[in-house]
């Protein structure tokens, strides 16, 4: 009886679980990663945006998803993948990235915007410091031409 209850209930977790999101977002069925782009989008302006503002910006974002449709989330998971050059993260497809994406977003928002942040952030910096370097070796071929050219 308490089998049949616990496997009842994580069915019904599941079926849940996985319809919500597109119910929710008002998306196609099994379409994570629209749901994901539009809970991220949202999420992003009702954080840091003023409350005069935000139905405007709301809108232009909603514009901007409903062209992407997703896509632009697929882009940046297959771009990861690339990076990661791991067997087991090329595998796994993009929806389930999506889907958990969007539970993370869900449960607490601004997780993964926090992360998408940060990760540029740190490229920005690298680039800044690679810009530093070469504007130096760039000033030391300077000078030791015009050192020669005298």
């Amino acid at each position: 009886m308490v089998k049949n209850l616990i496997i009842f209930s994580l069915l019904s977790f599941g079926l849940i679980g996985t319809i919500y999101p597109s119910k929710k977002e008002n998306t196609k069925l099994f379409d994570y990663c629209y749901s994901l782009e539009k809970i991220l989008s949202r999420n992003s302006i009702q954080n840091n945006v003023p409350l005069k503002f935000e139905e405007l910006t709301g809108d232009i974002a909603e514009l901007g998803v409903t062209k992407t449709r997703g896509l632009l989330i697929n882009k940046m998971i297959d771009q990861y993948k690339n990076f990661k050059n791991s067997l087991i993260i090329k595998n796994v497809p993009n929806k389930v990235y999506c889907y958990g994406g969007y539970w993370i977003e869900k449960v607490k928002p601004g997780t993964l915007e926090s992360i998408l942040y940060e990760k540029s952030n740190n490229a920005i910096t690298e680039f800044k410091v690679f810009k530093d370097e070469v504007k130096e070796v760039l000033d030391n071929i300077n000078s030791e031409y015009k050192f020669l050219k005298n």
